[in-house]
């Protein structure tokens, strides 16, 4: 029997899977090969390893110097997302292609960009004509008009903050995760 031939038989031998004959054979070349005597003793340690599963015992300490050591690590840099630069870029962007249509396009962009503009016009008219009235509402309440104005003023300013200082970064947050 050959080393090759033999050594395709350790597993089936470990296991106990061969046919007396083969099983015969194979001691046989055992006995005079010192190559696959060892080959096959290294593969019974491998098994032996397999077998018995290997207890790791973990010092009674070990959560709390695990989270220690990660705790006295340092905080990952986190880049935040600049929101304000990405709109600027994209009003400057829009503004650059409803300019550029103007310029090179049809009698059709003309006309929708003049209806744009007709729309816009109406719109500030509009707030305009609500403001005034706002104006004449606060005029009619004399003094106490002007309280309610600085209030809603302020007011105003106060919601500036709160979406600047708590939302928007909350907001940038959720969008990188």
């Amino acid at each position: 029997m050959s080393c090759n031939s033999s050594e395709a038989l350790f597993e089936a031998y470990l296991d106990n899977t061969l046919t007396p004959a083969q099983r015969a054979r194979l001691l046989g070349h055992l006995a005079g090969c010192g190559g696959c005597k060892g080959i096959l003793d290294e593969l019974r340690v491998v098994d032996a390893l397999l077998v018995s599963p290997r207890q790791v015992e973990l010092p009674p300490n070990f959560t709390f110097a695990t989270m220690a050591e990660v705790r006295s690590l340092t905080r990952p840099h986190v880049s935040h997302a600049p929101v304000f630069a990405y709109l600027v870029s994209f009003l400057v962007a829009a503004w650059l292609l409803i300019g550029a249509g103007f310029l090179l396009a049809s009698p059709a962009m003309r006309a929708f960009g003049e209806t744009a503009l007709g729309l816009s016009g109406e719109t500030l008219r509009s707030v305009g004509a609500l403001a005034q009235a706002g104006l004449r509402v606060a005029g009619d309440l004399g003094g106490l008009g002007a309280w309610f104005g600085l209030a809603g003023t302020l007011d105003f300013i106060a919601a500036l903050v709160v979406v600047f200082a708590f939302v928007r970064p909350r907001l940038a947050e959720r969008t990188r995760t």
